[in-house]
């Protein structure tokens, strides 16, 4: 047990190296929006989501078809994620950290605008901390 949690605090640690090293990309189902995990995480193209290999940290990658607009996000996802704090609000940008309502566990959820869409990624992790978490939200651009 102390191995595996030793070597998952190592992996996430890592993020940003791997990162830079070529991790995967994961990209929403519509191929919209992205972010790239370590390249050692499990990816699940058909639904924009990919977890470590431990499967302590997830990520999902979303652009709601009928929601364009971050204004709106920021005006709806406070009321959802009620245990989250917005940390950045921006024209272009917004994020929230606190606890998942899938399941209780910390999380980053982050939007961002594009033309005509947003882009929104939540990271839940229960290994880590939030720095690490939030550099991977951090990658949420568009894909095209």
């Amino acid at each position: 047990m102390k191995k595996s949690v030793l070597l998952t605090l190592a992996v996430i640690a890592a993020c940003p190296v791997l990162l830079a090293q070529g991790g995967k990309v994961v990209t929403n189902h519509s191929g919209v929006c992205q972010v790239t995990v370590p390249a050692n995480w499990v990816v699940n193209e058909m639904f924009g989501a990919a977890n470590s290999p431990d499967n302590k940290v997830s990520v999902a990658v979303t652009s709601p078809m009928n929601n364009t607009s971050l204004a709106k996000t920021e005006q709806t996802a406070p009321m959802m994620y009620s245990k989250d704090k917005v940390t950045l609000s921006t024209p272009t940008e917004f994020q929230m950290e606190g606890f998942s309502v899938l399941n209780g566990k910390p999380n980053v959820y982050r939007g961002i605008q594009l033309p005509g869409k947003i882009c929104l990624v939540e990271v839940i992790y229960e290994s880590g901390t939030v720095d690490e978490a939030r550099k991977i939200a951090e990658t949420l651009k568009s894909a095209k």
